[in-house]
């Protein structure tokens, strides 16, 4: 069997992106849209806008506002017409590109889909005006959190390859967030649902079903677990950051060689999609 190199460099620890993790700011600005629609993020604004006119001169009530609107114009031009680098394309992957797979000592066969894959769909809306300051939904972030983090620490030994986050919001403006993950396998999705953290969080969920189910009336909860069986399975990326499938890592072993070892490596398992990976048939085998 040929192996194949990633188009990224392995790491000794985990890539950024497999939990799909984002910054600070980024995650407050998304609450705040998660919660208020932007028809009441305007009136908010609007509001206080004119408080601040009651309160100074107009000109001054009205230089900040139009110094920061200005700023973002220039930032745009000046990203439209390539006077500074784009943002929004880092970690772009400037090719077509597709991500196998490895075996369970992190190598990449050359032949394509060739290994199981589990996914997992686990969604959570919030029915409620207040959003993510309603009542319980906290304490279900929390869970889910624990849940993640216990993920993370053991995906060399869980089965867990790593997730993308997705939002969505409904015709009422009722916001719902799916958990996008993939596994080696069925069974270790199955295995999982008997760990602590997933225990503690279903039993916490039962027990307000129990005794207090108004309490959390408002809170959807779903899933669906599918299992690809191998050369059943193929993907494609065009100039893309490494998301869904190409989000997944996986542990390398090292091995003893000649004169030293070679330590564990994290690697992310996307190739350049050419050769007999440039077909949808030759990436599903």
């Amino acid at each position: 069997m040929t192996t194949l190199e990633p188009l990224l460099p392995s790491s000794s620890t985990k890539p950024p992106w497999h939990l799909n993790k984002l910054p600070p700011a980024v995650q407050r600005e998304r609450l705040l849209s998660a919660v208020f629609k932007p028809s009441t993020l305007l009136l908010i604004g609007a509001s206080l806008q004119g408080l601040i006119l009651l309160a100074y001169p107009h000109i001054y009530a009205l230089l900040p506002t139009l110094f920061v609107l200005l700023l973002r114009i220039a930032d745009t031009l000046a990203v439209t017409f390539k006077y500074k680098p784009n943002p929004y394309m880092k970690d772009v992957i400037p090719m077509k590109w597709t991500a196998l797979v490895p075996d369970m000592n992190g190598n990449i066969s050359d032949t394509p889909s060739n290994e199981n894959i589990g996914v997992l769909l686990l969604c959570f809306k919030i029915n409620h005006p207040l959003g993510f300051f309603s009542p319980n939904v906290k304490a279900v972030g929390d869970y889910a959190t624990k849940m993640y983090m216990d993920l993370d620490q053991n995906m060399a030994v869980n089965g867990f390859l790593g997730q993308s986050n997705w939002t969505s919001t409904d015709a009422q403006g009722a916001t719902e967030m799916m958990a996008l993950s993939y596994w080696r396998s069925m069974d270790d999705v199955v295995a999982y649902s008997q760990s602590k953290p997933h225990r503690d969080a279903w039993n916490w969920w039962a027990d307000m079903h129990g005794k207090n189910p108004d309490q959390i009336s408002h809170i959807g909860i779903s899933h669906e677990l599918f299992e690809a069986p191998r050369s059943k399975w193929e993907n494609l990326s065009v100039n893309l950051q490494p998301t869904r499938l190409g989000a997944t890592t996986y542990l390398k072993r090292g091995v003893n060689i000649v004169g030293g070892h070679v330590e564990d490596q994290w690697i992310v398992p996307i190739v350049e999609a050419k050769g007999r990976l440039n077909t949808s048939k030759g990436r599903s085998n």
